[in-house]
Formats: structure tokens, sequence, C-alpha cells
């Protein structure tokens, strides 16, 4: 399940992320309960950004979401300011993803 009162970006970044752990994780699912409690939160495992597992999760999502493919052909020709939040922020709309999301996409590729 996701939390209702998330924005819909948060919502389908955790969707993604959730789909990731299914796909790629399923052994530990089939082992125990899996409750994600990490995703884009601010607690100390997620801040931290150390838990590979969590790591894996975000970037299946972060493809899924933002497929390297497409961004870089929406990117092409574009001066893309990654510190125009405005500029970010509008960008980030058409792949329907948060602003942060986005730029961390970028800065990966």
């Amino acid at each position: 399940g996701v939390n209702s009162l998330h924005s819909a970006t948060r919502q389908r970044f955790t969707i993604a992320h959730e789909l990731a752990h299914f796909v790629l994780h399923s052994e530990r699912l089939e082992s125990k309960v899996h409750v994600d409690k990490g995703v884009l939160r601010r607690d100390t495992l997620a801040s931290e950004g150390t838990d590979a597992v969590e790591i894996e999760a975000n970037n299946f999502a972060a493809e899924l979401l933002m497929p390297k493919a497409l961004l870089v052909s929406a990117l092409a020709g574009k001066n893309l300011d990654l510190e125009d939040e405005e500029a970010i922020a509008s960008f980030a709309k058409k792949f329907k993803v948060s602003p942060m999301a986005l730029q961390y996409r970028i800065q990966q590729l």
C-alpha cells in the first residue's frame, strides 16, 4: 500500500520502489513479511543511503519512471540548470516525478 496523504509523485515512486522489491528481491519477500519503512523517509537508514537493497530498489524505480533513453532524449539540446528550481520542477512534471527524484536521476546519469 501507499500513503494516500503523499503527493501523487511520491506515491508513484513508492509503487515503483515496491515493485522493484517484488522483481529483484522475491527471495527476501518469500522468507518474511516485508514492511518497507525506509522509502524516501528521513530515517537514519534512508538518509545514510547505505542499505544496498533499498538503493537498488530506488535505482530500479528511477529507471522505471525516468528511463535513461527518454530522459536523455528529453534533455537533448536543453541547458537544464540543476540549481534552477523552477526549471527542474517544470521538467519533473513531464515525467510525473518529484524535482528531487529528477535531480538525483540526472546526477546518476
